[in-house]
């Protein structure tokens, strides 16, 4: 049975919040409410964590992949993005289709104060693997069929946490646009 997974902006929210734990096979799903409004499906072994953000978070707007740029990444036909801002300036870039929907969200333009606090959570927890030539410094695993990856760009200050089905490089090319784009 395939388990559509739809992102919510409370789903890739607050910088850098998808981790993934160690070696799971489980197939089956969870459901959590982040907000009243906004409820996503995502595999059991995934969670989501918030980070404070008490200083001022941006000084620049976030831009989501285009649509041909997703596609290439991701090696598929997509639709999207469907973007929705977050709090803290972030936007979560979403793209349906239906082997599975992939989305990043995107903090760009950090203050240095809020950056410093993303990227410490970075690694997860628990704590990804990580990965090499990608950014300034990436984590990401694949867990249930699903791949997810948070990095970071220390020049732009901008932390992405995307995500997507099947493997992990496909996301890892989505990630790439994101900084390169920002």
């Amino acid at each position: 049975m395939k388990t559509r997974t739809t992102l919510a902006a409370g789903a890739l929210m607050a910088g850098l919040v998808l981790t993934a734990c160690g070696s799971s096979s489980s197939s089956s799903a969870t459901t959590s409410t982040s907000s009243p409004s906004a409820t996503t499906t995502q595999p059991a072994s995934a969670t989501t964590a918030a980070v404070p953000t008490t200083a001022a978070a941006t000084t620049g707007t976030a831009t989501c992949p285009t649509l041909a740029q997703a596609n290439a990444a991701l090696g598929g036909s997509y639709g999207g993005p469907i973007t929705t801002p977050t709090a803290g300036g972030g936007v979560v870039c979403e793209y349906t289709s239906s082997a599975g929907n992939a989305g990043v969200t995107i903090f760009a333009h950090q203050s240095a104060t809020v950056f410093a606090g993303q990227v410490a959570h970075a690694p997860g927890a628990p704590a990804m693997p990580s990965i090499s030539g990608l950014g300034d410094g990436a984590f990401g695993t694949t867990t249930a069929g699903r791949s997810v990856l948070n990095a970071y760009s220390n020049g732009s200050r901008t932390i992405v946490a995307a995500q997507g089905p099947g493997a992990l490089a496909p996301v890892e090319a989505l990630a790439r646009v994101a900084l390169a784009d920002n």
